[in-house]
């Protein structure tokens, strides 16, 4: 009878918890998907060449010319210049590897809302993106102090150059996310998320009606001031188009696929 009784006791649900949800909070997914995105050999290798050549870019620009250019915006620009390329690399395969990896089943059965999964990984690339233009300003400062030599002094480095800095890293890598919701295949996401911009450039480039649309939807146009100045109203409003297009276009459809499509 005791035992019974001490089964029943045991097996109970405490009343202040009784009907309450118990999925895993926002934290542990976040932490599960940055686990995620060095599991892997290619998890792993991505970010240690972001690390080695965003280390070799620091050197390079502060010492290039006897360092004479070397201000602390420039080499920062420099040094930002591989992070924002590479990074969205390691998006595409947060996204797509759910797909390559077969985990989708598992995935979405200890948490059915796939949102809350596409969030965790948002705030995943938020955190890595995050680590990864710190880096970019600790090597910066270190290298332009230590290499450089220019006849006006390192300069300084406004406060809003440093924001619009991790605003760039941190749009870059949604924007590997966007292409890998919009494939779910890691190949063709990378090879769309390298070429697509390099075919819009030659189109512009040799189609004079283009032109003026360039500068609103050429990455290689109207995001570049976000490390190199402190931007206008009107680049703004060229950065956010550019943005509408190559992360809203596929974000829609990885958003469509991903909500209705079956899992295995």
């Amino acid at each position: 009878m005791s035992a019974t009784a001490s089964i029943s006791s045991a097996g109970a649900i405490p009343a202040g918890r009784a009907g309450k949800d118990h999925r895993p909070g926002l934290r542990r997914l976040i932490g599960v998907e940055l686990r995620k995105m060095v599991n892997t050999r290619s998890g792993f290798w991505v970010p240690v060449a972001v690390g080695l050549i965003t280390l070799a870019a620091a050197i390079i620009s502060s010492a290039n010319h006897g360092g004479h250019d070397a201000t602390f915006t420039h080499v920062l620009h420099a040094t930002a210049t591989p992070s924002a390329f590479l990074l969205p690399i390691m998006g595409i395969l947060l996204i797509c590897g759910e797909w390559s990896q077969r985990t989708t089943l598992t995935t979405f059965t200890l948490v059915p809302s796939r949102w809350r999964v596409i969030g965790a990984k948002v705030g995943a690339a938020t955190i890595v993106s995050t680590i990864a233009f710190v880096i970019c300003l600790v090597l910066t400062v270190v290298c332009a102090t230590a290499l450089g030599h220019a006849p006006g002094g390192t300069g300084s480095l406004p406060w809003q150059v440093i924001g619009q800095s991790w605003l760039y890293l941190v749009a870059g890598m949604i924007t590997g996310l966007a292409f890998g919701a919009a494939t779910l295949v890691s190949a063709p996401a990378i090879v769309a998320y390298l070429l697509l911009p390099l075919v819009w450039d030659a189109l512009a480039s040799n189609i004079h009606a283009l032109a003026s649309v360039a500068r609103w939807l050429d990455p290689g146009q109207s995001l570049q001031p976000f490390t190199q100045q402190v931007m206008t109203g009107t680049q703004w409003a060229h950065a956010l188009a550019t943005y509408a297009v190559w992360i809203g276009i596929p974000i829609v459809i990885g958003a469509w696929r991903i909500g209705r499509g079956d899992v295995d």
